[in-house]
């Protein structure tokens, strides 16, 4: 573990030391004893709140340091105790225990996916906590009775900015506010949102009780592109890195990517034809033992959907769940508790699932098509393997996509690397994603690439294949992932409007957009 301070701010911008007093009066507090908001729970506290377990080395590292009032930045692989590791030092303190009038909370969560904000708000009541979520695909009364009188909110961003905007959610009695999965927050879809929803807080808390917000941001991966955002509204963040993987070699030194470097890493080669086939096989091989259940990643919703289908099919007395953005949220409720309960052993799923979302020891992660990101692979592999479980993370490699493979291959720590290959080296150009014409989309036997396939992920322009990036490649991209969840288009622009807090409209956004209401954005 590596802990580092970045360099200070100007002294009027830091927030104020303890006095010796202080300290003396915390170190001598009864344990037991439910602190006070303000103070720092004894030791013996906050390790009764793990239930006589072991504390991870991130909640080693991050609780204490939170619980001493500082801004914390965290990068560690999934299925470290990250959830715990922000959420103690509040409940420790007395912060988001209490109820509250109206949706004012003390606590916000903001995560990138639904899933997320749900599993947060679950394990923030386990500590005791009145907690409740704000997010897409409820109703505006549901929503009201979910988040009124709530200590901790946990939201998407589209959400949250909604019913700030409206004047529904009031952040003048914030204490505390955690960006969970910062990097995807912090980056590209959801750049200008997270920095509207921190604006407003900061303004609103200040103009009420005078102190500064305590920010925690908490994420598999942290990319160096975004740290002088984020710092933009830390002060003087202590920055802990929990056994950090090893350094791409070609890769930004800045970068760090904490993958699940606890799983076996696999790749297998096959052919389009065939692909079905052995991911059906592998699953079987994983399954035969019972309880555990498998994950399998698509580029598409509609691949997600088909093969879903098929598998089922091909895997009797399995029920195979599909998960993808254009579910309604009862059915991707549904789909989790089947999972949870382990009525249901096999998943697949577009990137949505890839971040956050925690599923009982995954024991095979197989990626029926190649990840558009190094990123994106980390957090795909990372369902597996968690909390010190085995499990395996395998690669079904098709020649359509063994170029978009060596890319995402360069930007991987050595760690989460499969054994080198001699076909992944033999690349055939004319046969790489065609530019948009779908046959390399990973499309399923007798299925037509032209047409419907076209809008669905062909054309890859990442990764020097097929030149820019074509417009079929942006709608698979945009449609695979959560209706919460921004695209990925317009960087450099929504940079630039976070960067000034100009009030853009958050351009960047590919796919089917969702009405706007008079807010100015969609609801999430």
């Amino acid at each position: 573990m590596t802990r580092t301070r970045t360099p200070d701010r100007p002294q009027n911008e830091q927030r104020p030391q303890a006095e010796p007093q202080d300290r003396a009066q915390r170190a001598a507090a009864p344990r037991g004893e439910t602190p006070s908001p303000g103070q720092v729970a004894p030791v013996a506290d906050w390790h009764a709140m793990l239930g006589g377990r072991t504390p991870t080395p991130v909640q080693a590292g991050a609780i204490p340091a939170l619980l001493s009032g500082r801004d914390v930045i965290t990068t560690a692989r999934t299925g470290s105790g990250k959830t715990l590791a922000f959420l103690i030092p509040a409940a420790a303190r007395g912060i988001g225990m209490k109820e509250v009038r109206g949706i004012r909370p003390e606590v916000l969560v903001v995560t990138p996916t639904r899933e997320l904000a749900v599993q947060i708000r679950d394990v923030a009541r386990e500590l005791g906590m009145t907690a409740g979520r704000i997010t897409g695909g409820i109703t505006p009364g549901q929503t009201r009775s979910e988040a009124t009188g709530k200590g901790l909110i946990s939201g998407t961003p589209g959400r949250l900015k909604d019913l700030i905007s409206r004047r529904e959610l009031n952040l003048a009695g914030l204490r505390y506010v955690v960006l969970d999965e910062a990097d995807e927050l912090l980056s590209l879809g959801f750049l200008k949102d997270v920095g509207d929803i921190l604006r407003s807080a900061q303004t609103q808390s200040q103009a009420q009780n005078g102190q500064k917000l305590q920010i925690a941001m908490a994420s598999a991966t942290f990319p160096g592109e975004i740290r002088t955002v984020a710092q933009q509204f830390m002060v003087n963040p202590e920055r802990i890195d929990i056994a950090p993987a090893a350094r791409a070699e070609q890769g930004n030194p800045d970068d760090i990517l904490g993958g699940a470097t606890g799983a076996t890493h696999l790749l297998v080669h096959t052919t389009r034809d065939d692909v079905m086939d052995v991911a059906a096989e592998q699953i079987r091989e994983a399954l035969r033992a019972p309880g555990g259940c498998v994950v399998v990643f698509s580029r598409t919703k509609s691949l997600v959907k088909r093969r879903a289908e098929r598998l089922e099919g091909m895997l009797p007395g399995e029920i195979v769940s599909p998960l993808q953005g254009n579910m309604d949220q009862k059915k991707r409720e549904r789909t989790m508790a089947l999972l949870r309960e382990g009525k249901s052993r096999v998943l697949v799923a577009t990137d949505i699932a890839g971040r956050g979302i925690d599923l009982p020891e995954v024991r095979l992660v197989i990626h029926m098509d190649v990840a558009q990101t190094a990123e994106d692979h980390v957090h795909r592999s990372g369902r597996t393997a968690r909390a010190g479980r085995p499990g395996v993370n395998l690669v079904l490699l098709i020649p359509e996509q063994r170029g978009l493979w060596q890319t995402v291959r360069r930007g991987l720590p050595p760690a989460l690397h499969p054994p080198l290959t001699p076909q992944e080296g033999q690349v055939d150009r004319a046969i790489q994603e065609k530019q948009g014409r779908g046959s390399g989309n990973g499309l399923m036997p007798g299925e037509s690439g032209g047409g419907r396939g076209r809008g669905q992920g062909g054309g890859q322009g990442r990764g020097g294949q097929g030149g820019g990036q074509s417009r079929g490649q942006a709608q698979g991209r945009g449609q695979t992932e959560h209706s919460d969840r921004g695209g990925r288009g317009a960087q450099a622009s929504g940079q630039r409007r976070f960067e000034s807090g100009g009030a853009g409209t958050g351009a960047g956004r590919v796919g089917p957009q969702p009405a706007r209401g008079r807010g100015g954005r969609g609801r999430g």
